[in-house]
């Protein structure tokens, strides 16, 4: 047996059973157990509550919560959060792979007193074939997570997040939110005091298939973020920047998914040419990273 943590984590399951052999085992082979793994079912029709339960005996930490019809994502995350008794709370989705020392690197992480919320950069992987897409490049300190939460955009990948328990309980989740509900989340605890990090590797394998939030992006979510993000910090986004983000997102999601070389760079390219800045910032990170890759330790 691991050494059993402080962390809680929790997941809302809603007809996932194709991907929850690979999100179970994740546990199985994890270097540091979680106190508890509250899964909530949220009336799924499928077989994922058959599944759960065989993994019952072999994750004594499992707890599942069988709500008996579907709540919503953000109404059954806050069912979770409820029955949470860790000091912290890891959140991530059943469709998602951790990797074996994710729950060790980060609870070392808050655990110093270094951050309250920290996040990681995560492989993107395609359901069906397997074929990686890409990975993310998440701003590192807490500054500059501040300021992208502040522009409307995400600071840190909620599937990937681990922070203390207070906050989660302190700024539960707003179904009507859903699926713009992170945004408001971490920028509610941003507001509330709350310091934010990102581990500079890959801690979470993050799936993407025909049903995931990842390839259905309508532009109400995109108009709910800014809309959000102008109730929580007193701003003003012109409806030409929502628009803008919204055309660089959809066409960079179609980018990560085209397979034709040709195809990708368009789809890149028109991108990046919605929203310019995003692809300077990624380049920045990218070339102060390698320079303390290259320097090493003092």
């Amino acid at each position: 047996m691991n050494k059993i943590s402080e962390v809680s984590v929790v997941c809302a399951n809603y007809n996932n059973a194709p991907y929850l052999d690979d999100f179970f085992t994740a546990f199985e082979v994890s270097t540091l157990s979680p106190k508890e793994l509250i899964f909530v079912d949220d009336g799924s029709t499928d077989d994922s509550l058959v599944i759960a339960r065989r993994f019952a005996g072999r994750l004594p930490y499992l707890e599942i919560v069988p709500l008996e019809c579907n709540q919503g994502f953000g109404n059954a995350l806050n069912a979770g959060i409820e029955r949470a008794t860790g000091q912290f709370i890891m959140r991530i989705d059943p469709d998602d792979i951790m990797l074996p020392d994710r729950i060790e690197v980060q609870h070392e992480l808050l655990a110093s007193g270094r951050c309250d919320v920290v996040g990681s950069n995560a492989e993107i992987f395609h359901s069906d074939t397997g074929k990686v897409l890409g990975t993310t490049n998440f701003p590192l300190t807490h500054d500059e997570i501040d300021a992208k939460i502040r522009a409307g955009e995400h600071g840190v990948l909620h599937p990937t997040v681990m922070g203390l328990t207070k906050f989660f309980k302190s700024e539960p989740y707003v179904q009507a939110h859903v699926p713009a509900e992170d945004y408001d989340v971490f920028a509610r605890m941003l507001v509330a005091g709350a310091r934010f990090a990102n581990v500079d590797r890959v801690l979470t394998r993050y799936r993407v298939h025909q049903k995931s939030a990842s390839n259905i992006l309508p532009f109400s979510t995109i108009e709910t973020t800014f809309m959000l993000r102008d109730n929580i910090f007193n701003t003003r986004t012109p409806r030409w920047r929502v628009i803008a983000y919204f055309v660089h997102i959809k066409f960079y999601r179609r980018y990560l998914f085209a397979n034709e070389p040709m195809r990708r760079m368009i789809f890149l390219c028109i991108s990046t040419l919605f929203y310019p800045s995003k692809l300077w910032s990624r380049l920045h990170r990218g070339l102060i990273r390698s320079a303390n890759r290259q320097s090493g330790p003092a």
